[in-house]
């Protein structure tokens, strides 16, 4: 007779054999993203800082990259939180916005890591 397990179990039982804590891969993971992501808005700030589209293949790629991780998170702030004008040029506090939010969340996962899962996996 054989039992067959699902495969959350099995995967559970493989990453405990192996010496890994659940949690502290979730952890891991969740405070990886942050500071990636927290990464890419610094350096769409940066970038943004340059007015124009870079003149050369490597920059345009690094530009593109950037862009393509920063707009889904950016665009929605941008359209509905107007710049700040001060003097003769406008601050965008849609970055700001952004990394509240980022430390927020990953204040919150990290919390629901520690209460919820932790105690569970061990």
């Amino acid at each position: 007779m054989t039992v067959l397990m699902p495969k959350t179990a099995l995967l559970f039982i493989v990453v405990q054999t192996f010496g890994y804590s659940i949690s502290l891969l979730l952890t891991s993971g969740v405070n990886y993203a942050y500071y990636i992501l927290l990464g890419f808005i610094i350096a769409w700030v940066v970038i943004s800082w340059f007015p124009g589209y870079p003149s050369t293949r490597f920059f345009q790629i690094i530009y593109d990259a950037v862009r393509g991780v920063v707009d889904p998170i950016l665009g929605p702030l941008n359209r509905r939180i107007p710049p700040l004008q001060i003097g003769g040029f406008a601050l965008s506090l849609a970055p700001i916005i952004a990394i509240f939010g980022l430390s927020i969340g990953r204040t919150l996962l990290l919390i629901i890591i520690n209460q919820f899962i932790r105690p569970v996996t061990g």
